[in-house]
């Protein structure tokens, strides 16, 4: 596989692992970079958007209240998923074409973040949760304005059977010794502008970010990634043999859309593919990934 300027490294990764799988379910425009959450809100107005999305889980999917989607959901919804109409009955529908996809499926949401006018959740559709080798992972990302849903783009990723790294698609791996740490807004945004620059250098070519930005332990759950910083290297070094320098052909070319950050997560969805990558941050390196990649690239 050779190295595309305007393709990011795991996506690249996670693409020829599924390059032979069935077209993607989710049929979703990639993510555009957000307009109206330039301006982060504070961490009360995320909670409250995260709260609100979080019942579509627990109460629409998991216990068929789809009443809860109709109060939840703005009349001029916008669904970026092609199979189903806008509004809540669209809504309505995906979820039920999930389950007769899945019968039995329950929702078990891994992680979730809200910053701005953003939620965007990581979640497993599966009717054996407690195995994490089976089911569909999804990313969905709202945009949610004045108590409403008013936008929606989904991501569909099969589950393989196993991962080169041994760590499934959705456990978190790294552990703080002193419990998990609660950050403010002001270092949400400081990791998640750390993050989207570290990766934007790396898929632009340029391999020493790994050094600089990377923790050599480096946690990964795309299937085929095994763990650590080498092997990241030894793929990006095999694979951009031949190709033009970033500075040759006019600069960085990847192009990325929304972008959020929550705790010590940061998200980022991908303009040119159906791709969703996820970063933990911690102590000013990326130690932990995870990503969703729509079936069918």
């Amino acid at each position: 596989m050779r190295y595309r300027k305007t393709l990011p490294w795991f996506a690249a990764v996670a693409l020829a692992c599924f390059a032979t799988a069935c077209s993607s379910t989710s049929g979703n425009d990639p993510a555009t970079p957000s307009t109206t959450s330039a301006a982060r809100s504070s961490s009360a107005s995320e909670e409250r958007n995260k709260a609100l999305v979080l019942r579509l889980y627990s109460e629409a999917f998991n216990k068929d209240k789809t009443d809860v989607v109709k109060e939840l959901v703005a009349t001029d919804y916008v669904q970026h998923d092609k199979s189903v109409p806008g509004g809540a009955d669209g809504q309505v529908k995906q979820f039920k074409d999930v389950k007769a996809k899945i019968p039995g499926a329950v929702a078990t949401v891994k992680h979730v973040a809200a910053d701005g006018d953003l939620v965007a959740v990581h979640w497993h559709a599966s009717a054996t949760p407690k195995n994490e080798a089976t089911g569909e992972a999804k990313a969905d990302l709202f945009r949610v304005s004045e108590g409403k849903l008013v936008e929606h783009w989904g991501i569909t990723q099969t589950v393989p059977a196993k991962t080169a790294s041994g760590n499934s698609l959705f456990s978190d791996v790294h552990r703080y010794p002193n419990g998990e740490p609660t950050l403010s807004e002001e270092q949400e945004e400081k990791n998640r502008k750390f993050a989207v620059e570290a990766y934007r250098k790396l898929s632009d070519g340029d391999a020493t970010v790994i050094d600089k930005s990377w923790d050599p332990r480096y946690y990964q759950h795309n299937p085929i990634a095994p763990n650590g910083t080498a092997p990241l290297k030894q793929f990006f070094e095999q694979n951009t043999q031949g190709a033009p320098s970033p500075s040759s052909t006019g600069g960085g070319g990847t192009r990325f859309g929304n972008t959020l950050a929550d705790g010590d997560l940061v998200w980022v969805f991908s303009s040119d593919y159906v791709v969703v990558d996820l970063f933990r941050v911690v102590d000013g390196k990326i130690i932990e990934h995870w990503d969703v990649v729509a079936d069918g690239q």
